[in-house]
């Protein structure tokens, strides 16, 4: 297994290796401290299994390095760290592309669970605070038909070849309905997926 961790914080960038080291042993794992290291190692090795991304680091940066990252490892899931709590931001990320989006400060465990997600194929999103106003407040009829088919144990790929959508949006969906249910992965998603089909 192939990985690039980027961060410009050294500490950062090898609790993250060490995590990684000890959840896929054996992994060749590519260090960058820049936006601009972290796009050449995606161009020069684009069989990357995982890229777990800081937002902010020196050169290009944010979303623009976000999409440039995900046109470049299109297959490969890409979990972005961030000290932004912005509700708005995280849904932007995962518009690009990306796999994930954790908030540094909610630390290791939080971290560990989002990597497996990620990993597995699975889309992480950060808990909502209860203080935080919830983004949307209906479910669109595309949306219903994706639970609906979450209800029934579908896998991603799955639920994209029977609505003939790509994966990509399925993704894009998924995170909104997180957002929506107030939850952080599909677990929690198919329960409240399959609570919402059970009232109709």
């Amino acid at each position: 297994m192939k990985i690039l961790v980027s961060d410009d914080h050294e500490l950062i960038r090898d609790g993250v290796t060490a995590l990684l080291e000890r959840l896929e042993p054996g992994a060749d794992i590519f260090q960058a401290t820049t936006g601009d290291e972290a796009i050449a190692t995606a161009a020069e090795h684009q069989d990357l299994d995982l890229a777990v991304i800081d937002l902010s680091l020196p050169g290009t940066s944010g979303l623009p390095m976000v999409s440039r990252l995900c046109e470049l490892l299109a297959d490969t899931p890409v979990l972005v760290l961030s000290a932004s709590a912005d509700r708005h931001l995280v849904l932007k990320t995962i518009e690009c592309g990306a796999s994930g989006f954790i908030y540094k400060a909610l630390g290791n465990a939080a971290l560990e669970e989002a990597l497996r997600m990620v990993l597995a194929g699975g889309v992480f999103m950060p808990p909502v605070r209860e203080s935080e106003d919830d983004a949307l407040s209906t479910v669109t009829p595309r949306q219903r038909q994706i639970l609906e088919l979450l209800a029934q144990g579908k896998s991603n790929k799955e639920i994209a070849n029977t609505l003939h959508i790509s994966a990509n949006t399925i993704k894009n969906h998924l995170a909104k309905l997180y957002e929506h249910f107030r939850v952080s992965n599909r677990t929690q998603a198919v329960m409240k997926a399959q609570e919402m089909i059970s009232d109709l």
